[in-house]
């Protein structure tokens, strides 16, 4: 299924149908490269016997090409984007729904480090965007279509269509095209 998703990956990036222009942001876009070995150890990861070791050997070579700490064990919905591809983490159980656009620096991963990863990390919406330096701490939900502003620390629940900003992350405004 993770493969059949970076197909729609390359499609939101692109905004084509076109063979061409996908294959050139294919070979030439660095993020859709870290996109693709995300895709890639998450399929590997369902290889019996194997896919363990070689979703763990895919997320080792994440981190040392791309700067990025990405758990391919992660949920990760179809049409995700990456805008800057490094320096990112995405920790083993965090739920990330379709369409959600991520920019370099976001961290979502436990907010208590000393309880394990299992419904401790964040579940986030579909089409949220997290904008540079967010972090999302905790088993928190982010309502589908909401902007998470740079930098902003969000420790609590936030609801469908927010705008959130700030240390702790607080809603500012609720986007007009929620409901879309």
């Amino acid at each position: 299924m993770s493969i059949k998703y970076f197909l729609d990956d390359l499609t939101a990036q692109t905004k084509s149908q076109s063979i061409l222009v996908n294959l050139k942001w294919f070979l030439t876009c660095h993020t859709l490269h870290l996109t693709f070995f995300i895709r890639l150890g998450q399929s590997l990861r369902r290889v019996p016997l194997i896919g363990r070791i070689l979703g763990f050997f895919v997320e080792y070579f994440i981190r040392i090409v791309f700067a990025s700490d990405v758990s391919c064990r992660a949920s990760i919905g179809p049409g995700f984007i990456v805008v800057h591809g490094h320096d990112i983490v995405i920790g083993a159980d965090v739920v990330i729904g379709r369409g959600c656009k991520i920019f370099n620096g976001v961290s979502l991963g436990n907010k208590n480090i000393d309880l394990s990863s299992h419904e401790n990390q964040p579940i986030v919406g579909d089409f949220v965007v997290m904008s540079t330096g967010a972090k999302i701490l905790g088993h928190v939900n982010i309502g589908a279509n909401s902007v998470i502003g740079a930098n902003s620390v969000v420790l609590k629940d936030i609801p469908a269509g927010s705008v959130v900003v700030g240390v702790p992350g607080r809603v500012v405004g609720i986007r007009s095209n929620a409901g879309i």
